[in-house]
């Protein structure tokens, strides 16, 4: 058993899993019909959220998929995600209250990774300006505890229980009050996959998907999931 301050990373094997990202990348450029076959957008304003250490253009190609079924789809255009949180959740909460302004309605949240977990938030305190929130690969529960960060972060001196705990606290002192799907893949070799199953908000729809960590803004199999997901009422 793990003692308190270890982190609960995935098994280092299933690093050699997340090379999936190579075919998985190549195969994203392959001419698919996706608007044809999925359905489509109403010009609803859909946030793309990077994961840690990404940016926008690791996003870009998602959010092209999105406005090509008539999503009114961008990028959060904060740069990278450095994990930060006290620096970039203003400047997130600013972005969202904007683009919500802008487009005159709430907002469907779509975030990778840390992505996630910052979607979330924005949803679980500003809900009028959040319609919907999907993550990817998102470790709901346990912080940087249950990633391959976590060990990093552990040397930089940051306290791993310290920060899981805030977690949970986060989620049983308030619950997220709009839908939320999440999707996860047990052979994530980033983030542990159990820490992707939220137990707090039971509304929230978990998916199983066949991709790696890396590649879930890519793969053609976890776009069909995340436009059906839109698609809904």
């Amino acid at each position: 058993m793990a003692s308190p301050t270890q982190p609960m990373m995935p098994p280092p094997k299933l690093l050699l899993w997340e090379l999936r990202v190579v075919p998985e990348l190549v195969t994203s450029f392959l001419p698919r019909p996706f608007a044809a076959k999925l359905p489509r957008g109403r010009g609803e304003p859909v946030l793309v959220l990077p994961g840690f250490a990404a940016d926008d253009i690791a996003i870009r190609l998602l959010t092209k998929r999105l406005k090509a079924l008539d999503y009114r789809a961008e990028t959060w255009g904060l740069g990278r995600n450095t994990g930060n949180m006290k620096k970039l959740m203003p400047q997130l909460i600013e972005r969202v209250q904007q683009f919500s302004a802008t487009a005159g309605a709430p907002l469907k949240l779509v975030g990778w990774s840390l992505g996630g977990v910052m979607a979330r938030d924005i949803a679980r305190e500003y809900p009028a300006l959040v319609s919907q929130v999907i993550t990817l690969g998102s470790p709901v529960v346990g912080g940087a505890k249950y990633t391959t960060f976590g060990s990093g972060y552990q040397k930089r001196g940051y306290d791993l229980d310290r920060m899981a705990q805030a977690a949970d606290d986060r989620e049983t002192a308030k619950a997220i009050p709009v839908p939320v799907t999440a999707l996860y893949d047990r052979r994530d070799g980033i983030v542990n996959w159990a820490a992707c199953i939220d137990r707090h908000n039971r509304h929230v729809h978990h998916i199983e998907v066949q991709c790696s960590h890396l590649g879930m803004v890519v793969d053609h199999g976890v776009f069909v999931q995340i436009a059906k997901s839109l698609s809904k009422p």
